[in-house]
């Protein structure tokens, strides 16, 4: 029992100082040992990303979605977003929409809150995939109401992409790239989360052949 605590003392403190490597390597060996708290799963799954170890992070975090669905079913909502998330950088589409619809299940009779704005961004990455852009604006446009509601630092950041993205849609080339352009800052911001930030970047990088010049693309990517 002394070795298991040495080693959660160990990959806690290595996580919080972004260690990831060193967490992660101590989280492993914890998993062999005996069971952990849910903070802690959610911490090994999250050095298991940072790492590059995306099929095990997914399993990991799906462990955490299951605990979470008994206890917390709006944290699970939240996680569910995530998995749709990390799904859909996979390259698993189908997979991702299937998270996607868990999360919105779980918030079925909710009030409005933040969880609602990463449905939305969801939502929105979906319909740009599918080149819908009715159903892109409207998701875009809910998720910029829900960040001015919440205050929520990510959401901000990803209204502003999608915002950007979509003004580049309708022609509003100078609007778009303002938007985009400062879209890129934000993401550097701690606050906000890394997987978020990662997909933000994705969907600005992804839209610059469809949409922009090689100016803005080079900027953007460098």
């Amino acid at each position: 029992m002394d070795v298991l605590t040495d080693q959660l003392l160990e990959a806690r403190s290595a996580h919080r100082r972004r260690d990831w490597s060193t967490s992660y390597a101590a989280f492993v060996r914890v998993d062999g040992m005996g069971s952990m708290t849910l903070d802690d799963l959610d911490a090994f799954a999250s050095a298991a990303w940072r790492l590059g170890h995306a099929g095990e992070a997914v399993r990991l975090a799906e462990r955490v979605y299951d605990r979470l669905t008994r206890a917390d079913p709006m944290a699970a909502a939240r996680k569910a977003t995530e998995l749709s998330l990390e799904w859909r950088t996979r390259g698993h589409e189908a997979v991702a929409r299937g998270w996607t619809d868990k999360a919105r299940v779980l918030l079925i009779g909710a009030t409005t809150g933040g969880i609602h704005g990463y449905v939305a961004y969801l939502d929105a990455v979906t319909a740009y995939s599918a080149s819908d852009v009715p159903a892109f604006v409207r998701s875009a446009e809910l998720l910029r109401d829900t960040a001015v509601e919440t205050g929520d630092v990510a959401l901000t950041m990803l209204g502003r992409v999608l915002m950007g993205v979509s003004a580049l849609l309708e022609s509003r080339t100078t609007e778009g790239y303002r938007l985009l352009d400062d879209a890129l800052m934000p993401v550097l911001d701690e606050r906000v989360p890394i997987e978020w930030a990662g997909d933000a970047y994705r969907i600005v990088l992804s839209s610059g052949p469809r949409l922009a010049d090689d100016g803005h693309v080079a900027a953007w990517t460098q």
